[in-house]
């Protein structure tokens, strides 16, 4: 099994420093995937990503690159126009080869237990998708079980309580979904990676799940995420 990297949380310009350090620190070879856990860009601005994708190509030449959309990361379809070596993932799946084992990522922004204020405002059909979501999801996951070796759950928005906790707890329903925690229990992915909570955890087993938090200035690395028997290595 060759090495599946994560990151995410970069809001480029913000800590395009920081992800340059922690490039140069990567010890781990040449993964198979680079997963993008969201929040690729602050406020919106697609282009703000290019200096961040440059150093990452550079670093993983190789690697096949799988990204979801965080909540700053507006716009959308400019981002996909901008950089299409990226496998955007929209509640989707791609699967890829990782040194002769079939690795299924299923993608999306996530959900939350609560609207933001702003998406209240602007964006109130949320509600609905949130609602619906991690269903959808469970189905993706049972259904990519049935084809792959492994599969990752990728999403921006944390899907544990465990890898939120740090964070004021007040504002954990902005920053995860309870629902999607259940989901972990019933489709059980081999792992799940999400970003979002910058003051969370790094790292928990929820449900037999190990749920790696990749938030870039949480972690200030790029994370090797375990799969199968690597999972009795993972930090904690």
């Amino acid at each position: 099994m060759r090495l599946v990297a994560a990151t995410g949380d970069i809001h480029s310009p913000r800590y395009l420093n920081l992800l340059s350090h922690a490039l140069k620190s990567w010890s781990g070879g040449e993964p198979c995937m680079v997963l993008l856990a969201g929040d690729l860009v602050e406020r919106g601005r697609a282009h703000a990503f290019s200096p961040a994708f440059r150093l990452l190509r550079e670093r993983f030449d190789s690697s096949v690159f799988v990204g979801v959309f965080g909540n700053e990361d507006w716009e959308r379809e400019e981002m996909a126009r901008l950089y299409r070596e990226v496998v955007w993932l929209d509640d989707s799946v791609y699967t890829g080869d990782c040194g002769g084992s079939s690795v299924a990522v299923v993608g999306s922004t996530g959900s939350l237990d609560r609207l933001t204020a702003w998406q209240r405002r602007n964006m109130p059909w949320l509600a609905d998708v949130f609602r619906r979501r991690p269903r959808v999801l469970e189905g993706l996951v049972r259904e990519a079980r049935r084809e792959a070796d492994y599969v990752i759950l990728l999403t921006h928005y944390g899907v544990a309580r465990a890898t939120v906790e740090g964070e004021d707890p007040k504002i954990h329903p902005y920053l995860y979904s309870s629902s999607m925690e259940r989901m972990l229990s019933r489709a059980r992915p081999d792992a799940a990676v999400h970003a979002h909570a910058h003051n969370g955890r790094p790292y928990a087993i929820v449900h037999g799940v190990p749920v790696y938090n990749v938030s870039l200035p949480l972690v200030r690395r790029i994370v090797d995420v375990k799969l199968g028997r690597m999972r009795l290595d993972a930090f904690l």
